[in-house]
């Protein structure tokens, strides 16, 4: 006869082993324009849509081979929340075409092709010409014009 004590240990050694040690990631999807994203928080609500102000907080990388290098923007730290026109030419089109459809209180991770950032122009000396981003935006509101 098996003590109690080892039919319980044996159980809960069973279920850790069953049990996925993380999360699985969320895949990426893709918006009508072919811009990656992956939803890391849904939000809730009414989603953006173009002609709407939205109020939104980001930070900013440069794409090194689908990962992080040097980071470019933080509007959370540098300058708090950013409020534009959706769908307008004021922002960088990863914007735009990353933040329509977002639900208030959400998150998303944005792979930025160059046609969505800069472009072949870049910026001045830090960002190269073609150069990819990646973007982790949160879309605090979202508001009739």
């Amino acid at each position: 006869m098996i003590p109690g004590y080892l039919r319980l240990l044996a159980a809960a050694l069973l279920l850790a082993a069953m049990t996925p040690l993380t999360q699985a990631e969320p895949p990426f999807e893709m918006t009508a324009g072919g811009m990656q994203y992956k939803i890391l928080i849904e939000g809730e609500g009414t989603p953006a849509a173009k002609g709407q102000v939205v109020h939104i907080q980001f930070v900013g990388w440069l794409n090194e081979s689908g990962q992080k290098g040097k980071e470019l923007f933080n509007s959370c730290r540098d300058k708090g929340p950013v409020a534009y026109v959706l769908g307008t030419d004021r922002m960088m089109p990863a914007f735009n075409e990353g933040v329509i459809g977002m639900k208030p209180g959400g998150r998303r991770l944005l792979m930025v092709p160059p046609v969505f950032a800069y472009g072949d122009r870049g910026v001045d000396d830090v960002i190269a010409p073609n150069s990819g981003l990646i973007l982790l935006v949160d879309l605090l509101a979202a508001n009739p014009d």
